[in-house]
């Protein structure tokens, strides 16, 4: 997908909440170091010399780790040039490459120069983005020594690689043998072949200048590309554990409030217990003519007095039960009776909604009434379900700040009226396994609004 527009924000954030001196160690997040532990590395090599085949180029990298694919960059009249990209399966393939056959890092005093039949200083580098070799300088931390101990050393795949220049060596040998024996049989000299040679050495050198601006134009794009891609996959990383980190302390936090609530409800039952004990003694003891004789009751000392109090406060209490009767009343009578139209707008509401389809395919190739979804419609509608859908996903807040830019970026994906398949994968890197179900239910959303709008049923 290309990355225009405004740019996927990490929602979620920060590493450990706690000292290096804490003896309690917050939950390491299992599946973000997993992904990184498995997430391919795209890495620039250069320095290949002239006549090196694509063949001798993957032989010496898959010697050093398992790759993906290895794509060398061609000018525009399709001659290879003497760089490519190569995509590692994991960073610890991509950091075995990098310490083996890398001039400037690897293991081979004075790096590697690869046999060819014209004599060059070229050296073999590989090459990648900086916060891509923090990455797998992290990965390299995180590697299980009993793991790395069944792989192969660097001594090792040194010797295996000057096995590999050797071969290659020979056959830059006998290639050239070959071509001399060619050259002597063969070689005419005339004018019009020498004029011919000279303007095809000129188109070629104009063709290459041209050649080398397209392909500076896509090394530049692509190498942006990936360092766009590295940056916003760590942001990932370190906002996952973040969001780990509230979400547990959110959870302590409510365990905590419901223990003390418990209590304070253990409490006043006991309270009431005690009070219902008291006054069951007290009873049991109870003396009319006793307590008359004592007048400390009111009942006792002056009961004219205290019958007309009970009256007018029985008075007040039968008002208060009359008002709250007739409220009653007037909110059944008004539930009964649905403003005009109220039903039929209803019944379309359900059928428009039982129309859409469920099925994320389906529902994908809906053609969505883009006319419809204008600004007001996403301000008032679409960006606060978006933030709310979020929020349960992510365990945040609506208001919370990797939320908040996170669900920018799927209004803007939404306002371009871009695919939905093209947020999934960008949001897989965040919502993992919930990005397809989380999408499908923002879509339903807005295939909704769009057709109610068009209907004018909302």
């Amino acid at each position: 997908m290309p990355h225009h527009g405004a740019p996927l924000l990490n929602p979620f954030g920060s590493p450990m909440l706690s000292g290096p001196d804490s003896k309690e160690q917050p939950p390491v997040n299992f599946n973000a170091k997993r992904q990184s532990e498995n997430r391919p590395i795209v890495a620039f090599i250069s320095g290949i010399a002239e006549g090196v085949s694509d063949i001798w180029v993957e032989k010496l990298l898959k010697t050093c780790g398992d790759i993906n694919s290895w794509r060398r960059v061609c000018s525009a009249d399709g001659n290879p040039q003497g760089f490519g990209f190569c995509e590692f399966k994991s960073p610890n393939d991509a950091a075995s490459a990098i310490r083996v056959l890398s001039s400037t890092d690897g293991r081979k005093e004075g790096g590697w120069s690869l046999p060819s039949i014209k004599p060059t200083q070229q050296k073999l580098m590989i090459q990648v983005d900086f916060s891509v070799k923090e990455l797998i300088d992290e990965c390299q931390e995180m590697t299980n020594p009993a793991a790395s101990a069944k792989c192969a050393t660097d001594d090792e795949l040194v010797q295996s690689v000057e096995g590999i220049i050797r071969e290659l060596e020979a056959a830059v040998i006998e290639t050239s043998q070959t071509d001399e024996t060619k050259d002597e049989g063969g070689a005419e000299d005339d004018d019009g072949a020498d004029n011919t040679n000279e303007h095809a050495a000129v188109n070629a050198e104009s063709g290459d200048d041209d050649g080398e601006k397209v392909v500076s134009l896509e090394l530049e794009e692509e190498w942006e590309k990936e360092r766009a891609r590295s940056k916003r996959h760590k942001r990932y990383i370190l906002a996952a554990e973040e969001r780990e980190q509230q979400t547990i302390a959110k959870q302590n936090e409510r365990g905590d409030r419901i223990k003390w609530n418990a209590m304070r409800d253990l409490d006043e039952a006991e309270e009431k217990q005690h009070q219902r004990d008291d006054m069951s003694v007290m009873l049991s003891k109870w003396d009319d003519v006793q307590q008359a004789q004592m007048g400390e009751h009111s009942y006792y000392r002056d009961r004219q007095r205290w019958w007309r109090h009970r009256k007018a406060e029985r008075a007040r209490e039968m008002e208060l039960d009359d008002a709250d009767r007739r409220q009653q009343e007037r909110e059944a009578c008004a539930s009964e009776k649905p403003a005009s139209g109220t039903t039929e707008r209803r019944d379309l509401i359900e059928a428009l909604i039982k129309e859409i389809p469920s099925d994320p395919k389906a529902l994908f190739e809906w053609p969505v009434k883009w006319e419809q979804v204008n600004d007001a419609l996403i301000k008032s509608k679409i960006d606060p379900a978006v933030r709310k859908r979020l929020a349960e996903y992510l365990g945040g807040e609506g208001d919370d700040s990797s939320v908040s830019e996170l669900s920018d970026y799927v209004v803007t994906h939404i306002r371009e009226h871009k695919p939905p398949q093209e947020l999934i994968d960008e949001l897989e890197m965040v919502l993992v396994e919930e990005a397809p179900t989380f999408v499908a239910r923002i879509w339903r959303f807005v295939v909704y609004e769009s057709e109610a709008h068009a209907r004018n049923v909302t």
